[in-house]
């Protein structure tokens, strides 16, 4: 018995799959499309004509920036990311396409961070300036490690007394594991590379040589807003 029950279970499957199946009627579908101007399209069968506006509004700035009295106010703070690099970006962009506003005010107050951020940053700034825009750092509570060459590249730096620098050697964190004899060899190359692209920032834009920058860097060196204007990192001190 039982095996006549998956057999008949199996035919009518099987005659199941092979009953013809009439063509569908033909249908007109309204098709409700999502964009700017809430359009209906029409589909007859086989045949679909469909038109679309794309919504592409003009840029702006990023909310860590504002306008005021025909001058730009930018923010950067806390620890440096490729985030702060590309709201950068977008500000200086949209400033320089849809506005005549070439007066920039740069609010600074960060430990640093990502030491690639901090040199993709002043590499902004400096282009910025290039391009005739005018950059007013305001420096606050600390301007550390990545965060020095942002300051240092700006058209006028202006330091609040309080405020505290930091330089030191760049670091590598890593997730523990094996590495090579060629592993460590590249790894050197590289901090080789970014030290000197870091101490090349400070050299342009101060009034001590590359073995006085080098050797703050290797020792860790704390220093005052009284420093910075000595050594040419500060224009002014408020």
């Amino acid at each position: 018995m039982k095996t006549l029950s998956v057999c008949a279970i199996v035919f009518i499957l099987i005659g199941c799959a092979t009953l013809p199946i009439p063509p569908p009627t033909p249908q007109k579908i309204i098709i409700e499309v999502a964009s700017a101007t809430d359009q209906k399209v029409d589909v007859e069968p086989n045949h679909v004509s469909r038109s679309m506006d794309v919504h592409n509004p003009e840029g702006q700035l990023s909310q860590l920036s504002f306008i005021s009295n025909n001058k730009a106010f930018i923010k950067i703070f806390s620890g440096l990311s490729v985030a702060d690099v590309t709201r950068l970006w977008n500000d200086f962009c949209i400033l320089e396409n849809t506005t005549n506003i070439r007066e920039i005010n740069l609010f600074i107050n960060s430990p640093g961070g990502d030491a690639f951020s901090g040199l993709a940053l002043a590499d902004e700034i400096e282009y910025a300036r290039k391009k005739g825009f005018i950059i007013t750092a305001y420096a606050s509570g600390i301007v550390a490690s990545a965060a020095v060459p942002v300051l240092a590249v700006c058209s006028k730096r202006i330091i609040a007394e309080g405020c505290i620098l930091l330089l030191h050697e760049a670091a590598i964190f890593k997730w523990p594991g094996r590495e090579t004899a060629s592993d460590i060899k590249s790894q050197n190359e590289l901090m080789g590379l970014l030290e000197n692209r870091y101490t090349s920032y400070l050299v342009k834009y101060s009034n001590l040589s590359e073995a006085q920058w080098k050797e703050k860097q290797k020792n860790t060196t704390w220093f005052s807003a009284t420093q910075a204007l000595e050594w040419g990192l500060a224009d002014e001190i408020q």
